[in-house]
């Protein structure tokens, strides 16, 4: 009976270790072209309702004309919500079609294809602020994961 506990124990590491080895998050890159300070980004899946993760920025700030990378949480999910708040905590808002044609209005974060994304771009058109999506190195970043 020992034996069989040892052997089930052994099973259970290896193949916690090897789904371990194998799970990716996806990592993209955030260019700050607003004319806000970032002061905290959190993702979550999309269409859930489990919180925001920590935050995500690799400092205290980023400034206008900064740029950075972040990993989501997991590969198990592609649409994330990014949610972007600025010094005084206040969320950044955007008004955005979802892949089903239905508009969201003023919402605290916006819904991303993490999958092939690269480069989210968080920009401003007169006092709107505005979001682009690359699945290319646009700015010669590099790789985000690296």
């Amino acid at each position: 009976m020992k034996k069989k506990l040892i052997a089930l124990a052994v099973i259970f590491t290896l193949t916690l270790s090897l789904s371990n080895a194998y799970a990716q998050e996806f990592c993209f890159f955030v260019d700050n072209q607003s004319a806000q300070t970032f002061n905290e980004l959190r993702v979550r899946p999309s269409n859930t309702n489990s919180a925001f993760s920590a935050d995500l920025l690799p400092s205290n700030m980023i400034e206008s004309g900064s740029h950075f990378w972040v990993k989501t949480g997991d590969d198990e999910h592609t649409l994330w919500d990014v949610k972007i708040t600025r010094v005084d905590g206040s969320p950044l808002t955007f008004t955005w079609t979802d892949t089903n044609g239905n508009t969201h209005e003023d919402k605290p974060y916006i819904t991303i294809n993490a999958k092939n994304l690269h480069t989210l771009v968080i920009g401003h058109e007169g006092d709107d602020l505005t979001y682009a999506v690359y699945d290319h190195d646009e700015y010669g970043y590099g790789h985000p994961c690296e």
